[in-house]
């Protein structure tokens, strides 16, 4: 028995969307239900693409690999990280709703805030078109999107993606997500945090780390944090 999780595109087809996609991107929680999964498919005649034929966006995906049958249909594969970017979390689990049983594959498609989510920290082609299509077919749950983007920025930090992902939103789309400025916000006091670290790691007092954050223009009120 092997669970997948279905993100962005797939998710969005069969919650009609969008009415098609390019590939089917899937995550699994073990490397072993991984190995399953890519054993029973290249049975049926799925053959993995060679890492050298990806096109460059998809390279940095640091996906298990990708497996293509001879209709060209296309699936991308991760193993708990997807994207090379977010994990796939108890919460995001959670959240899923499954979309059906097949032999002993269970299949779950993951909520519309993760896909919101997922596609604003990529960067492959038509990203912020799917978040339009999404939010306007859906009810988003904005502050769940902040929430999973806080947990999942302690080690890696999103807010700098999201924040950009959203100014495209509104300049192309016309919608402005709820929580831009606020995700906006986030991403300056961690670029502060961040350039502060950098100065006294130069031995810079504190005032004269302070005092060239000031000349970058950063206000006396961001710089408060520090």
């Amino acid at each position: 028995p092997v669970e997948a999780f279905m993100l962005g595109g797939g998710s969005m087809v069969f919650r009609d969307q969008k009415t098609a996609t390019k590939d089917l991107d899937l995550v699994f929680n073990t490397t072993a239900a991984c190995n399953e999964f890519i054993r029973a498919i290249e049975r049926i005649g799925f053959v993995r693409k060679p890492a050298s034929d990806l096109e460059p966006a998809y390279r940095k995906l640091d996906a298990a690999g990708v497996w293509l049958n001879q209709d060209d249909f296309r699936m991308d594969l991760f193993v708990q990280t997807a994207c090379n970017c977010l994990e796939l979390s108890g919460s995001m689990i959670a959240r899923s709703k499954e979309l059906g049983a097949f032999g002993k594959l269970l299949v779950k498609t993951v909520s519309n805030e993760d896909v919101v989510l997922f596609k604003a920290v990529t960067e492959r082609p038509d990203d912020v078109n799917d978040i339009a299509a999404v939010v306007r077919t859906s009810r988003i749950d904005w502050g769940t999107v902040l929430e999973e983007c806080r947990r999942q920025s302690v080690n890696r930090v999103w807010y700098g993606a999201l924040c950009n992902k959203f100014n495209e939103l509104k300049e192309k789309h016309g919608i402005d997500a709820p929580i831009r400025r606020e995700v906006c916000r986030l991403d300056r006091d961690n670029m502060v945090r961040e350039a502060y670290g950098v100065r006294v790691k130069q031995g810079k007092s504190r005032r004269d780390a302070v005092a060239d954050l000031r000349r970058m223009g950063f206000t006396k009120k961001e710089l408060s944090s520090l």
